[in-house]
């Protein structure tokens, strides 16, 4: 009776353990694809960071927006006036965190996606690029 009572114990004692190892498993694999994505936007940021200090963007660099970044990033790196992104996609003032937020994560709070952003993002830039080069 009592080595049946002990392997009852171990039995449990181990579907306990392997349930605790798959439940950490899983928390590992997310984590490692959370720091994978944050080394990506690392290396996009630190590419357009480069091409930054090398160059002034013109309305044909418009397709380096990208979600990651902020509003106020596009802003200051287009040399567009800050409150112009705002006006031009009509971005309400009470907007939480804006101009500090990025693109992507203000897509998710107007629930659309960020693609959609990006682009309507590209377009005003482009479109006001293009107005300041040709005196407009």
């Amino acid at each position: 009776m009592k080595s049946k009572n002990s392997n009852w114990y171990a039995g449990i004692i181990i579907i306990v353990l392997v349930v605790i190892l798959i439940v950490l498993s899983y928390f590992l694999v997310r984590q490692y694809r959370a720091v994978s994505r944050q080394q990506e936007v690392s290396a996009e940021r630190a590419h357009f960071a480069d091409l930054l200090r090398h160059h002034s963007l013109t309305a044909s660099d418009t397709d380096l927006i990208a979600p990651w970044m902020t509003f106020n990033y596009v802003s200051v790196s287009f040399k567009v006036p800050a409150g112009f992104l705002a006006s031009a996609l009509d971005i309400a003032t009470s907007t939480p965190r804006y101009p500090n937020i990025t693109l992507g994560r203000y897509a998710r709070t107007i629930a659309t996606s960020s693609s959609a952003v990006t682009d309507a993002v590209q377009t005003a830039v482009k479109n006001y690029l293009t107005q300041i080069k040709t005196g407009e």
